[in-house]
């Protein structure tokens, strides 16, 4: 056993100290809203992966249908649902499921129900905005039948993207004697039920904002809508959550890399740290979008700043082998 005294532990200069102290106060921020947050990504997986089916909403007062008005139904009616079971984002296309049932006592109406994609601009706009129309015959008792619409968002803001559409809903009814009715309200009350549902697996739509009628109708249009419900759709908090933690931490662990190995090393291993960068993207965004998202530009730049980070590190460790001296700058006189 060697009596020799221990080395002694000098000090970190003076001007290295305050770089010391000053990454340890953010080291310890940015652990500690990491860790904040967690538990708002914990209780948004909860609710998605133990996720039942969505309430359902009235299409004309956007209100959650309840238990008791399903009990209620009656047996001689109309009941139609809306289902937004797909959202494509490189098209700005929502798919509607449009399905249901109905049963007349005598001779069911010939129905013709469209859907609009409707904006705040009725007293610029001319014509209708984009629409589909869905045709039922009289002996169509059971139906189901899809129609696409345009959603207004943003894809390349993923995974704080959200998309939203005004659906308005118009149509006319057309009796056995060839007499037609339009779809209004007051006509509705005990003949129909309109329903609306989010089964979009990967989006959460929020409770649909009911839209007066006469404020997106515009004087040229053929009819009046006998409902306008504002939707929303939004990404679950916990893809927000994760994507904000894991390009910081992926940030600062790429950062003391490049400042804390050495050359030789850097240079060997930097090519999987760049990797390493980019593999955050298949974790956050398991689907493919077909445009280039904050998650690609944030990750792009984090990758051309440890780039330019190396090739300062390198210059300067040439120069410090190269025993060359830098000309000073006197400053005048």
């Amino acid at each position: 056993m060697s009596d020799e005294p221990a080395a002694p532990e000098f000090p970190a200069p003076p001007s290295y100290r305050h770089w010391y102290r000053a990454s340890l106060i953010v080291t310890i921020v940015l652990v500690l809203g990491v860790v904040a947050v967690l538990p708002v990504a914990v209780r948004s997986m909860q609710e998605v992966l133990g996720r039942g089916s969505d309430p359902l909403y009235d299409l004309g007062t956007g209100a959650e249908v309840s238990l008791a008005v399903l009990e209620a139904a009656e047996a001689e009616a109309t009941y139609v649902n809306l289902g937004m079971v797909d959202l494509d984002e490189t098209t700005g296309q929502l798919t509607l499921a449009v399905s249901g049932n109905r049963a007349c006592g005598e001779r069911c109406p010939a129905l013709e129900l469209t859907f609009i994609a409707l904006d705040d601009d009725a007293d610029q706009r001319r014509g209708l905005p984009p629409s589909a129309t869905l045709s039922l015959a009289p002996d169509d008792r059971i139906f189901s039948q899809s129609v696409q619409l345009p959603i207004r968002g943003q894809p390349s803001l993923y995974p704080f993207d959200t998309y939203q559409l005004w659906l308005g809903v118009g149509g006319s009814a057309t009796q056995a004697d060839g007499s037609q009715i339009e779809l209004r309200p007051e006509v509705l009350v005990g003949q129909a039920t309109v329903t609306l549902q989010n089964r979009v697996p990967d989006m959460i739509m929020s409770a649909p904002e009911a839209i007066a009628p006469e404020i997106v109708r515009a004087e040229a249009d053929p009819f009046g809508f006998l409902a306008v419900q504002g939707l929303t759709f939004t990404r679950p908090a916990y893809l927000q959550v994760l994507a904000v933690a894991l390009v910081l931490l992926i940030g600062v662990s790429a950062g003391l890399a490049l400042f804390t190995r050495g050359i030789d090393d850097l240079a060997l291993g930097f090519g999987g740290i760049v990797l390493g960068v980019w593999g955050v993207r298949s974790v956050l965004m398991p689907q493919a979008i077909g445009t280039v998202t904050a998650i690609d530009l944030a990750l792009s730049w984090l990758i051309l700043l440890l780039l330019l980070g190396l090739a300062i590190r390198a210059a300067l460790h040439f120069h410090r082998h190269s025993e060359l001296s830098l000309p000073r700058v006197r400053p005048p006189s």
